[in-house]
């Protein structure tokens, strides 16, 4: 799947504090604006996203680069696209270590000002329990602080040194138990024989998974 020629209705993303699916025109319930680029889109906006993350890319496209964490859905997977250095994202890899990558998962943004500022969130439930960060700034495990530096007079707060740490973890740890969840078991012949079927460790077949997407009312 490519970032430019894509099926954007399988393609999630954040936007003010809502999840965001592109529709086509005269989608019930979509909203229509123009984007940053100039262009006429219809949109549906969710609090709420249930499903199982079965792999993670990195990718470089017309809007830059960025994360695109897939999930499975009941019948195709969904991703979810966000920022490279987006406080979404980051939210997310910082949790990725204490998430069961087995089961399904409940992913919830939020968005609200705070002394002019916008503050965002984002939250991760999973069997009802509410999922914590695994770097924090009590206990960072190796991942290293923001820096300032300064860009063209001003200074700005940096996160690259933070982002190739996040990186390397997804990498080293998070895509070999996704892969190996992917691939189907060989199953084991028995002398004079037949095979037994080996349970499937991989996605699930449409109509197995049901994830759940909850709609905003307007």
């Amino acid at each position: 799947m490519g970032l430019e020629e894509r099926d954007t209705n399988n393609y999630i993303t954040i936007l003010q504090g809502k999840f965001c699916q592109r529709v086509p025109e005269g989608t019930e319930g979509a909203i229509t604006r123009v984007n940053k680029i100039g262009n006429t889109v219809h949109e549906k906006f969710y609090d709420s996203f249930t499903g199982r993350l079965i792999d993670i890319k990195v990718q470089d496209g017309t809007y830059g680069k960025t994360w695109n964490f897939v999930f499975q859905d009941k019948e195709d997977p969904y991703t979810l696209q966000l920022s490279y250095s987006n406080s979404f994202s980051t939210a997310f890899l910082k949790m990725l270590p204490n998430i069961d990558l087995t089961k399904d998962m409940k992913l919830s943004p939020s968005m609200k000002e705070v002394d002019g500022k916008n503050k965002s969130a984002l939250f991760i439930n999973q069997d009802g329990k509410a999922l914590k960060h695994a770097f924090t700034r009590e206990n960072p495990q190796g991942m290293p602080d923001m820096e300032q530096i300064t860009v063209n007079g001003t200074l700005v707060w940096d996160d690259t040194k933070r982002l190739a740490f996040l990186q390397e973890m997804v990498d080293s740890t998070i895509i070999p138990v996704l892969a190996k969840q992917s691939i189907p078991q060989t199953p084991a012949t028995p002398v004079g024989g037949t095979a037994t079927p080996a349970p499937t460790t991989g996605p699930m077949p449409a109509g197995e998974m049901k994830p759940k997407v909850e709609n905003v009312d307007f």
